[in-house]
């Protein structure tokens, strides 16, 4: 029984989330807006910078549900670290990926060894940030 409340509980939740209006200065969740700076995303409310550089668009979506409804900051501040988190690695995967292809383009095979054991940690590190992010969005 307990599973079962624990289910529609989340139901309920889920069904109460604001709906994202496209407009032209970007993406509107209820008094939160989102806007798209490349690949990065920033949080803006009543027209004040609330948080910069969003790597994932479920954790910007989240965090515009939970600031449109002043809902648990503990929670948000929990998404935005867990992205931040996840952008570091994912960078750092990126560049070292970068390094190993020029390392072997000039084969320099050693260095390209060494490039691809820190590019798979950095991956690997990368994807459970990710699936921390996940977790958190779903809650």
């Amino acid at each position: 029984m307990n599973a079962l409340s624990k289910k529609l509980e989340q139901l309920i939740r889920n069904s109460q989330e604001i709906l994202p209006v496209r407009t032209e200065q970007g993406i509107l969740v209820g008094s939160v807006l989102i806007v798209s700076d490349n690949n990065l995303k920033n949080l803006y409310r009543f027209n004040e910078l609330v948080y910069k550089d969003i790597y994932l668009n479920s954790a910007a979506i989240r965090l515009a549900n939970l600031l449109s409804k002043r809902q648990s900051l503990l929670l948000a501040d929990k998404i935005y670290q867990a992205d931040r988190e996840y952008g570091k690695w994912y960078l750092d995967s990126q560049i070292l990926r970068a390094s190993y292809e020029k390392s072997k383009k000039i084969q320099d095979y050693d260095r390209a060894d060494v490039l691809w054991a820190r590019y798979c940690e950095s991956r690997d590190r990368a994807l459970q940030a990710k699936k921390l992010v996940e977790s958190l969005t779903s809650i």
